[in-house]
């Protein structure tokens, strides 16, 4: 039985695309973010070998950077008020 051209489009658009462009953008990340060279090649070798996982532990885990951590306080800030 083959698979109707409509179901692997979507999920092709809503599935695959999404997942490439969160594994991108972990790539980018790790290599934009501040951290020992040790732990950034870890990580580079965990989100290539497990794509999925390892971006999304990458992103639960990774700690903010202070700027990251000001902006969102500013942001709160403005909520605030």
């Amino acid at each position: 039985m083959t698979t109707p051209i409509a179901m692997s489009t979507a999920v092709v658009v809503f599935i695959a695309i999404p997942i490439g462009i969160a594994w991108v953008a972990g790539l980018v990340d790790i290599f934009r973010h501040p951290m020992p060279t040790g732990q950034r090649i870890l990580w580079i070798v965990i989100v290539i070998v497990f794509p999925i996982v390892g971006t999304l532990a990458y992103f639960t885990l990774r700690k903010p950077t202070e700027q990251e951590v000001r902006a969102a306080q500013a942001a709160a800030a403005d909520r605030r008020r």
